[in-house]
């Protein structure tokens, strides 16, 4: 198996052309790492994972998915090795029930039934919802939907998953369950959230984005215990370093 990275090499990309919300961006992310994206709103998180998977491209720089280039062509290649978690899972599920949603990517991609369910089992063993498989999607709590959503990435069997904002909306429960299934996953992940104390359970680098720009990047130690740069970049630290 090839090495897992990816490469972000001076990326900028902007929504208009006379203004960009990434400028010069460069970092590369490593095989093992859990990587927490942070930074006030509008500040570009969402876009960059959105650049990632090809969602939207650089207007200047080079994306490299396993030595993949992200560019329109090799979109297809480069999403084989890619899971994205929409911060809205209900976008993500659109199946009657819970395993049928899960094993519709694996069917998609022609893998013999039988296989499609090992990947299904997998999935939700791996998330903790074997209990839900027969469960209707229109009767799932929002915790569900996004354990479910999850279950729907890992059933294609990624090399990399994205998460945006994973836990908006979840109950305290949920979002220990979420933290949990996070921690036992070997992937390299990539997670863009506001939730600061999340990231400092579940990560291992964080990278934090201002106007545009990678203002820091190192260990959540360091950078999520620096009130001075959090406030000055609005944020605020972590609740359990708050006196």
């Amino acid at each position: 198996m090839s090495h897992i990275h990816i490469d972000i090499e001076h990326v900028s990309f902007g929504y208009e052309t006379n203004q960009n919300v990434l400028n010069d961006i460069t970092f590369t992310a490593h095989e093992n790492e859990s990587i927490g994206i942070i930074g006030a709103n509008g500040m570009g998180k969402s876009t960059l994972l959105k650049l990632l998977v090809g969602l939207e491209l650089p207007t200047k720089g080079s994306i490299y998915v396993e030595e993949i280039p992200v560019i329109r062509e090799m979109l297809p290649k480069v999403r084989e090795k890619i899971g994205y978690v929409f911060q809205d899972s209900e976008s993500q599920l659109f199946m009657n029930t819970v395993k049928e949603d899960i094993a519709f990517a694996p069917r998609n991609y022609g893998l013999p039934e039988e296989e499609v369910q090992a990947h299904v089992q997998r999935a939700m063993e791996r998330t903790h919802i074997q209990h839900l498989k027969d469960k209707s999607i229109y009767k799932l709590s929002g915790g569900e939907k996004k354990q479910v959503a999850i279950a729907t990435i890992l059933a294609m069997t990624p090399d990399i998953i994205l998460m945006d904002e994973p836990t908006v909306g979840l109950d305290p429960q949920n979002r220990r369950n979420l933290i949990k299934i996070l921690n036992e996953f070997n992937h390299l992940k990539l997670i863009a959230s506001h939730d600061l104390d999340m990231v400092y359970d579940t990560c291992n680098r964080v990278i934090l984005i201002a106007d545009g720009q990678i203002a820091a990047d190192g260990i959540p130690q360091k950078i999520l215990t620096d009130k001075e740069l959090l406030e000055c970049n609005h944020l605020e630290l972590p609740l359990r370093f708050q006196a």
